[in-house]
């Protein structure tokens, strides 16, 4: 998949600061009634390895991951997380390395059925990411947070 931004208001783009990974969350749904959470499709492609899956992440993650972002400028927070709801289904962490620069760490976990039992593939990795592209995320999330509000 080869995108240059994303496609809808509340997706939201992390890259690489070489361009030759990312995560790209694809909104798919909301849920507002039952309990406030929202399901993206997460396409990750790190160098030479891809992967997908469909999540679904509840609201207070998403506020309690944008918070850490903007409380990064201040260097409050050291390392970010965000995770699905289903346990090990999809977690990223932003992990400070000084001077701006962040480390991307992911794990991606499809689970699937066949005759012989469970299959699980995993996709782990991490990569650079430059803080120029923070506000641009920020931003993304607060449009996000606001939708599920």
């Amino acid at each position: 998949m080869i995108l240059n931004k994303p496609l809808d208001p509340y997706d939201f783009f992390i890259e690489s600061e070489d361009k030759k990974s990312h995560i790209l969350f694809s909104f798919q749904d909301i849920e507002l009634e039952r309990y406030k959470s929202i399901n993206y499709l997460v396409h990750i492609k790190d160098d030479q390895f891809a992967g997908q899956a469909e999540i679904w992440i509840e609201h207070e993650e998403i506020h309690d991951f944008m918070e850490g972002l903007l409380k990064t400028e201040n260097s409050e927070v050291k390392t970010i997380q965000l995770k699905a709801m289903s346990d090990k289904e999809f977690e990223m962490s932003f992990i400070d390395q000084k001077m701006g620069h962040y480390e991307i760490a992911y794990s991606i976990t499809k689970r699937r059925y066949s005759r012989d039992g469970l299959i699980e593939t995993t996709l782990k990795g991490s990569f650079g990411y430059d803080s120029e592209f923070l506000n641009l995320l920020k931003e993304s999330l607060k449009r996000i947070n606001r939708l599920l509000s």
